[in-house]
């Protein structure tokens, strides 16, 4: 499950191109603790290129859909029409609660990571979980799945993907650090 997640436009170079690109669309995201329903920066595929757009994650039936299930994605009816609707949001992190209700922060060895995502017409998006890799099960089941930038640019223009495991950072937010 992915709940939250953590975007911060950070002052090197990269950072700097994702700010200018996003002005100069006149794109509205959140930066922080970005929650389900917020406006989100993503990458998304224009012709053989990308570029960014904003997006509102989750979509609204009789609920607020946020997460998609990998596994479910061929399957489930509802994702025919968007399941290759593909997108990527940036994030520096992401959030997950233990059984016991403790909040933890998952960083990575890149400033950016990518959390695979799909979208719809109304540019409402879900972000794609997958299980847990067997050191973050202690934590939660299931976990978004993540990219680098080669993963996300293959991910994004439909091409096939095989994503490398990521070392995760997981802190307990009163805790230190501890490398999975």
């Amino acid at each position: 499950m992915c709940g939250r997640y953590h975007f911060g436009i950070l002052p090197d170079r990269k950072g700097k191109q994702i700010r200018e690109r996003a002005e100069k669309l006149n794109l509205v995201y959140k930066e922080g603790e970005i929650f389900p329903s917020d406006s989100v920066l993503c990458i998304i595929p224009v012709e053989n290129k990308v570029d960014l757009a904003s997006m509102k994650w989750g979509i609204k039936n009789k609920t607020l859909q946020i997460n998609a299930r990998q596994e479910s994605l061929n399957d489930r009816p509802s994702y025919e029409e968007i399941r290759n609707n593909r997108c990527a949001v940036i994030c520096n992190g992401f959030y997950e609660w233990d059984p016991d209700k403790n909040k933890h922060y998952i960083s990575f060895d890149e400033e950016y990571v990518y959390l695979a995502c799909i979208f719809n017409r109304k540019n409402e998006l879900l972000i794609i979980t997958r299980s847990a890799d067997e050191a973050f099960r202690k934590i939660h089941d299931r976990m978004p799945v993540i990219m680098n930038q080669k993963e996300m640019l293959k991910y994004i223009h439909n091409e096939d993907t095989v994503f490398e495991k990521k070392k995760l950072y997981i802190r307990n937010v009163n805790d230190e650090i501890s490398l999975f």
